[in-house]
């Protein structure tokens, strides 16, 4: 029986473009007087080019961070009025991407039923500690959680099996009663299913071979259709 429902963070619970198009328009009139007019769709696209969905490739980062490839972007791309520096846009990121996270739709009530029902809830998260915690109070949803689970915190990321059994052993619950819902097929999907876990893919995220899509099961492409696999 489940007891536990887990989630990934990024196209699980939050929509990480629509957050990146919040954070834009938030950057653009933040920084206008040095920007003067400015194209929102220009920074986004220089955004999403870099963030590629919260899975950045290596060829196009040329910083350590997201935050600091993104600002030197932006510096370099966009038609400064007045130059902003380096590592101001770069806590800028660090700032205010995540306060403007764009929740997943349904993903209020799917919260609030299922923590009214007893379930224990927990996130698991590849990145920064901090910045998980920023995003998630940009949801504000901290609340429905026992447990936020970040790679950086557990000293492994999926899909290895050591941050499952990590979040198993905090909520004191065995794998295989634990719900895991995720948009990587890898990550989320495989580390889940390898770690005796339920999983559920959140599909539309991420481009897969048709035929190894198909293999993937089960799927959803709604937060309120889990309730299927909840007896």
């Amino acid at each position: 029986m489940i007891q536990a429902i887990l989630f990934d963070l990024d196209n699980t619970l939050t929509h990480r473009d629509q957050s990146v198009e919040a954070y834009s328009y938030y950057l653009a009139q933040y920084y206008q007087r040095h920007l003067g007019e400015v194209d929102v769709m220009q920074i986004k696209a220089i955004i999403n080019r870099i963030d590629n969905g919260g899975y950045p490739k290596k060829e196009l980062l040329t910083h350590p961070s997201i935050a600091a490839s993104v600002a030197q972007a932006l510096q370099h791309e966009l038609k400064w009025h007045h130059a902003v520096d380096f590592d101001e846009l770069t806590a800028f990121w660090f700032e205010q991407f995540g306060l403007h996270a764009v929740p997943m739709e349904g993903s209020e009530q799917v919260l609030q039923e299922l923590k009214q029902q007893g379930f224990k809830l927990a996130i698991v998260s590849n990145g920064g500690h901090d910045t998980r915690l920023k995003i998630i109070e940009g949801l504000n949803i901290a609340h429905y959680f026992d447990l936020i689970v970040s790679s950086e915190l557990a000293g492994s990321k999926k899909p290895e099996p050591e941050i499952f059994q990590y979040v198993c052993q905090r909520l004191n619950v065995m794998p295989e009663e634990c719900l895991f819902i995720g948009d990587h097929p890898i990550n989320d999907i495989q580390g889940a299913q390898n770690a005796g876990m339920h999983p559920v893919w959140m599909e539309g995220f991420h481009e897969v071979d048709p035929y190894d899509a198909q293999l993937i099961s089960p799927r959803i492409k709604k937060l309120e259709e889990i309730w299927q696999f909840i007896g």
